[in-house]
């Protein structure tokens, strides 16, 4: 299991390309190759996870070394749908898993305060706006209003109600302005969707590689339930932090850097194209890199409670 002080040392290395690349080791690093060219290398023992985007060629060899390093590394397309997850798991901490499948007595009260920590996170960061509207200081004070709400739900159903209620609410209040439709996940029907379902993508998988290493069933939810195939933990562990992509939205619009010239339209929906992809990866990622000591927090106080529930059970306060 990787210590705080070695987490904070190490990366995660991003590969994007619309080319074919290979990659494989070499002399303890990651050699990424294009066309038999050596492009980048990277010590192995520096870095956290992989996560490539487009199409590549990988050694054996690499994965091999990938898992005795720990290292997780995700394969995704040019529309950053997901190939696969490889390596990073801890599936032998099976005293963790009985504990996570005993504790559904108790997925309730952490399903609330999930809930909770996700509408003060939207409440906090519309606070940061400086010149507030009538219409936002409006929304703080709802929004306030539905985290009581869900600290006081009896049940998974209302809190999804709640949680809804607040999203609704959040989303037309804090990106007013930027030609805001609604939040509509994976329908691509306008730009600004495109862009949050790349950053929840990011963040969704650097939120499952911290809970790999800890050797969390990642299937098994407490607040999204179990659904074949569908990754719940991480759905229900990310909640809280879906504003840190909020966030470097907002403020790459207000800079001016996103453009519609940068998007292609096919099909109903649209799409970065190819030599924009590297431009819009780098938003998201130093926003998930710049907060990635609190996720690792979290998800350590969160280990700690699972395995006794006396302990503190973890918050995240954006910054």
């Amino acid at each position: 299991m990787i210590t705080y002080p070695d987490f904070i040392a190490k990366k995660m290395l991003v590969v994007s390309s619309d080319q074919l690349r290979d990659l494989r080791f070499a002399n303890e690093n990651v050699v990424i190759e294009e066309d038999g060219k050596i492009i980048q290398q990277v010590s192995l023992h520096t870095v956290f996870s992989i996560i490539v985007i487009g199409d590549c060629t990988i050694t054996s060899r690499l994965i091999g070394e990938l898992k005795k390093h720990g290292i997780i590394l995700a394969l995704l397309r040019q529309n950053f749908t997901v190939v696969e997850v490889l390596g990073g798991e801890m599936n032998g901490n099976t005293l963790l898993r009985e504990l996570q499948y005993r504790r559904d007595g108790d997925d309730l009260e952490i399903a609330k305060r999930i809930v909770e920590n996700k509408i003060y996170s939207e409440q906090l960061i519309i606070d940061k706006i400086r010149e507030k509207t009538d219409i936002q200081k409006e929304t703080i004070g709802q929004l306030a209003k539905l985290r009581a709400s869900a600290r006081d739900a009896t049940e998974n159903d209302s809190l999804l109600g709640i949680e809804g209620s607040a999203a609704k609410a959040y989303f037309s209040t804090y990106f007013d302005g930027m030609d805001w439709l609604k939040r509509s996940p994976r329908t691509k029907f306008d730009v600004n969707n495109v862009l949050l379902d790349i950053g929840y993508t990011f963040l969704f998988h650097f939120i499952e590689a911290l809970l790999l290493l800890y050797g969390f069933d990642v299937y098994h939810g407490v607040y999204h339930k179990q659904f074949y195939a569908r990754k719940s933990l991480v759905c229900d562990i990310q909640e809280p932090f879906r504003c840190i992509v909020d966030e470097a939205l907002r403020k790459a619009y207000n800079l001016g850097q996103i453009s519609e010239k940068d998007f292609g339209h096919a099909n109903g929906g649209y799409f970065i194209l190819p030599p924009m992809v590297k431009k819009y990866t780098v938003i998201f990622f130093n926003a998930i890199i710049g907060n990635k000591e609190e996720m690792y927090a979290y998800v350590q106080l969160y280990y700690r409670y699972i395995m006794d529930n006396t302990r503190e059970f973890p918050k995240f306060v954006p910054k």
